[in-house]
């Protein structure tokens, strides 16, 4: 799809059969529009703030290459203010990653069967 100018974006992710009657997407792709790697490091100061005005535009005419499609979410979603720093988000980062194994570990203790591959909603 990155290099077929044009084509439905649908024709690019697969979907799953039974969801045949979802409508044909009519967001195509414009050349040279998608929000690439290196536009994406260029956005960022030295510091690690983000011009985010640099790449709105961009994400809304072409898109995200799927290469950064995540980092670029965390974002678009809020989960990092743009004017924070490299090292600020690597710290958020992990506080996040001790918050989940904690909330992990409180899963497993009220239901042991999270986490151990037999958990089956077919009982």
């Amino acid at each position: 799809m990155w290099r077929n100018p044009g084509a439905p974006v649908d024709s690019y992710y697969e979907v799953r059969p039974e969801c045949t009657d979802v409508p044909k997407t009519k967001f195509r792709v414009k050349a040279g529009k998608t929000l690439s790697a290196r536009k994406w490091q260029v956005a960022f100061s030295p510091e690690g703030h983000l011009d985010i005005g640099k790449t709105l535009g961009r994400i809304q005419r072409g898109g995200i290459h799927p290469s950064i499609r995540g980092e670029v979410w965390e974002f678009l979603l809020g989960c990092y203010d743009p004017k924070s720093a490299f090292d600020e988000r690597d710290k958020i980062r992990q506080q996040q990653r001790v918050q989940h194994a904690v909330l992990k570990d409180e899963c497993q203790i009220m239901f042991p069967l999270i986490g151990s591959g037999n958990l089956s909603l077919h009982q």
